[in-house]
């Protein structure tokens, strides 16, 4: 009865704690989010910086180099996304009246090819029009204030990640010092290996990013399609919303080409070409370049893309899977936290048998 008692009020305490951390997430999230942001910035930065460092002795022109040669091919590609986007905003209006006639075409072409599917399209569209239209519409202007809104505090993150990696050596040793002395070789490992968990993410998702930008906008420019940079470009930068990304990044195209196209084979040419382009970089390009860096099942990363997308919008999205994979590391390094750290794992499949061994000996569980 007396470790059942324990037990629950070990619950409760991890309750309050769960949601006082909840509460504070949600509520100082204008101040938390660049901080963190920053931190991953300047985990990409080290190793230019280290680079640059080994001539430049100066650190804070060695950091301000770094963020030129980040920075400066960013704000091209930036300028030339920006110069296309204005003048698909200035088309909203009428884009949106031309999308509704192309979704009325494409029903009524659906109901004349097939028959016997027996579409009512008069009242299918006067029943889901206005979701159909202002879905993807509400979903765009939103998603351009919220970048409006990050852009807007990129600014106090340069700061932050400016004096992160001014100060590096010196936060390490107060995180490392906090702990005993037996400990502190576990702890700079695991800050090693956060690091490089880190780098190998972003980095290699900034790749695809990449990749899929280039082959997404050639194959848009091949079809036909008005703007492809741009819907190409947004469709690569979606894919750091891990499932849900390289979806959205073909709707929207397909929805503008079933507004604007000149041909009714150009909607149909673009939704193939993101299916295919979709299972090229699920099965090819990802794995090969990003693998398995996070190392988190899909289960807890779609759970934890909800739970930091509610708290802190589309950059809790960006942020959910370096956070967790961030906390998983953590709680691999005590025996305590480690049966929680494997049910994260993507080896969950195979981690049922070390449940067992934990719960005879958690030592022996490696």
């Amino acid at each position: 009865m007396l470790s059942f008692n324990t037990s629950v009020q070990n619950v409760a305490y991890t309750l309050i704690i769960i949601l006082g951390v909840g509460y504070i997430l949600h509520c100082g999230a204008g101040i938390i989010l660049p901080f963190v942001f920053a931190l991953l910035f300047a985990m990409v930065l080290y190793p230019i910086d280290k680079l640059i460092g080994r001539d430049i002795k100066v650190k804070w022109l060695s950091i301000i180099l770094s963020f030129v040669m980040v920075l400066l091919p960013l704000t091209i590609v930036t300028l030339l996304f920006s110069m296309q986007l204005m003048n698909i905003v200035d088309s909203l209006p009428t884009i949106q009246s031309d999308l509704k006639t192309g979704i009325e075409r494409a029903i009524q072409t659906l109901e004349n090819s097939v028959p016997f599917l027996e579409i009512n399209s008069k009242q299918l569209l006067s029943d889901n029009i206005n979701l159909l239209l202002n879905g993807p519409m509400n979903l765009v202007k939103e998603g351009l204030w919220s970048s409006t809104q990050i852009i807007a505090a990129g600014a106090l993150t340069f700061i932050y990640t400016f004096f992160i990696l001014l100060y590096r050596k010196s936060f390490k040793a107060f995180v490392i010092y906090q702990f005993e002395n037996r400990f502190r070789k576990d702890i700079r490992d695991t800050l090693s290996q956060i690091k490089e968990t880190v780098q190998a993410y972003v980095g290699g998702l900034a790749i695809v990013m990449v990749i899929l930008s280039v082959l997404n906008s050639l194959g848009l420019w091949i079809i036909g399609v008005k703007y492809p940079f741009f819907w190409g470009t947004l469709a690569g930068v979606l894919a750091i919303i891990p499932y849900l990304g390289t979806l959205l990044g073909g709707l929207l195209p397909f929805l503008f080409s079933l507004a604007t196209a000149d041909y009714s084979w150009q909607p149909i040419a673009i939704a193939a070409y993101y299916i295919f382009i979709q299972q090229v970089e699920g099965n090819l390009i990802t794995p090969k370049i990003v693998g398995d860096k996070v190392n988190i099942n899909p289960m807890f990363a779609i759970l934890s893309l909800v739970f930091f997308g509610t708290f802190w919008g589309i950059g809790g999205v960006v942020l959910a899977l370096p956070i967790i994979s961030v906390i998983r590391i953590m709680l691999d390094q005590f025996d305590q936290t480690k049966p929680i750290a494997m049910l994260l794992s993507s080896e969950i499949s195979i981690n049922a048998s070390k449940f067992q061994k934990w719960a005879d000996n958690p030592h022996e569980v490696e």
